[in-house]
């Protein structure tokens, strides 16, 4: 498994509103691959300041394949993006 990262650019707002339709999209074409994701924000109600996602990727290089295809990556919204792998503790599966 990777944990990847993604934090948005500064004053990114409108361009995920103009991607999030396709982004969507992305997340539902690719939902077996995916653990859990979701935004991050600075606060409960809060806009989005970018996302965490844990895949289930063979390799690192899957896993930046991955990111990299999805639509709010390759339009600009995140400033910098971080896969590292992931091992799950816990719970105890």
């Amino acid at each position: 498994m990777y944990t990847i990262v993604c934090f948005d650019r500064p004053d990114s707002a409108s361009l995920r509103d103009a991607h999030r339709a396709a982004h969507q999209e992305f997340l539902k074409a690719n939902a077996e691959k995916i653990i859990f994701g979701g935004p991050l924000k600075n606060s409960l109600d809060g806009a989005s300041t970018g996302a965490l996602i844990v895949v289930n990727c063979a390799t690192r290089k899957e896993a930046e394949a991955f990111i990299g295809a999805d639509p709010y990556h390759r339009n600009g919204v995140y400033e910098s993006v971080v896969v590292r792998v992931f091992k799950q503790v816990f719970p105890q599966k």
